[in-house]
């Protein structure tokens, strides 16, 4: 039975004042220092509201008068009003399978301290059940110690966001599937928020790394695009009309799942989609052993340089490999734009970094005339991305930002 249509939400006073602080202060972010009239202009806000937002905002030490005043056109000068990024500090922590690294922010997302942790005992290879202290402990025991350091050298932190390797119910909701961290249904979010007392969002990976991009020069008026990870998971953050795209339940990009061919479908759900198990890491690293290539004992991502190396040098089962990973790459970029149309999408992993950037031109060249509208190929750092978004969410979870979505 068709659903009578939803009747749109309308806008209350306090959510309509919300949006304008967000959009004043979004407006100052940008743009530096503005006088009053120049925030009305640049905002599209009245006088009349910009000169009583900029009253509040400056109680709340948000913003900042200015000493020096701009140029006259005539009558006194006007005041310059600035964003004042080090009233606040924002701590942001990206959760891996092997460590965690979590940074101190002013609201500029500048980086004042960072710290990390490493843990062993996850996946598959363990040899006990774990507790929830296993799983939690050592990342309250690391926000803890950046709470700590920001209240001794920068002011006591105004938000936390936690980005985690798995599918996450919206930004307060459980963490539903992390396989690579063991963590189906954790409810981290109530768990931070009563632990800490500040506004806390947990975000997946991949979401707080397209929200980087989206921010970045390489996506300057860019509107729709897809942030590609190819780490132990393999996902994707998807930004649609400027909006995070997160599907139902958040499970949007959930790229490890993508089914390659019809015995997939007599395969139950488990911790490794069909795509996942050809480019994963864990995948890259077993398709290197199978292809009896002696690649040293390092680490992964030596491992993989190695690869290259040996590619480079000619070596045959090095360069078939190359090819059959760079297919493999080429084929979810190809499906992923036939379904998106992305203007751009990022690709992080170490498979593109450890190629020295060969990797990108070769899925170019496969892909050239082969797809109805080729999108533009960047690379980004993954991890150091993805503290870069979820320090943007900070700030704006800080500011208590508001926007009007349909």
């Amino acid at each position: 039975m068709p659903q009578p249509p939803r009747t749109p939400a309308t806008a209350t006073t306090q959510t309509v004042a919300q949006v304008n602080r967000t959009v004043l202060l979004e407006v100052l972010r940008r743009h530096g220092s503005l006088s009053r009239q120049q925030l009305a202009v640049e905002s599209g806000l009245s006088t009349a509201t910009v000169h009583r937002l900029v009253e509040v905002l400056r109680a709340e030490g948000a913003v900042v008068v200015e000493a020096e005043r701009a140029p006259s056109s005539g009558g006194r000068p006007p005041q310059l009003i600035r964003y004042n990024a080090g009233a606040q500090t924002v701590l942001a922590v990206a959760m891996r399978p092997r460590r965690i690294v979590g940074v101190v922010t002013d609201l500029h997302g500048t980086v004042l301290h960072e710290t990390e942790h490493h843990w062993t005992g996850l996946g598959p290879a363990r040899t006990r059940e774990l507790t929830t202290e296993d799983l939690t402990g050592p990342l309250l025991a690391l926000v803890d110690g950046l709470r700590k350091w920001a209240g001794r050298h920068a002011g006591p932190p105004r938000a936390l966001v936690v980005g985690v390797p798995g599918v996450v119910r919206e930004r307060t909701g459980p963490v539903e599937f992390a396989p690579a961290l063991d963590w189906p249904g954790m409810r981290l979010h109530a768990l931070l928020q009563q632990r800490f007392g500040i506004p806390v969002a947990v975000e997946s990976n991949v979401n707080l790394v397209a929200l980087a991009v989206q921010h970045s020069e390489a996506a300057a008026g860019v509107s729709d695009l897809a942030a590609v990870v190819v780490g132990i998971e393999v996902g994707a953050g998807i930004v649609l009309g400027g909006r995070l795209h997160r599907g139902r339940l958040g499970s949007a990009g959930s790229l490890g799942q993508l089914m390659t061919d019809r015995r997939a479908l007599d395969r139950p759900l488990g911790r490794t989609g069909d795509t996942q198990s050809r480019i994963g890491d864990h995948a890259v690293d077993r398709r290197i052993t199978e292809a009896g290539l002696t690649v040293g004992t390092g680490s992964p991502a030596e491992r993989v340089a190695e690869l290259f190396r040996l590619g480079r040098a000619g070596e045959p089962a090095a360069v078939r490999l190359i090819d059959e990973l760079t297919d493999d790459l080429a084929l979810l970029v190809a499906n992923l734009s036939a379904v998106l149309g992305p203007e751009l999408i990022a690709l992080g992993g170490r498979l593109f970094w450890e190629s020295a950037g060969e990797m990108l031109p070769a899925i170019e060249s496969r892909l050239h005339g082969r797809v109805p509208v080729m999108p533009r190929l960047t690379m980004v750092h993954s991890t150091t991305t993805e503290l870069v978004g979820a320090a943007a969410a900070a700030v704006r979870l800080a500011d208590g930002a508001t926007f009007i979505t349909r």
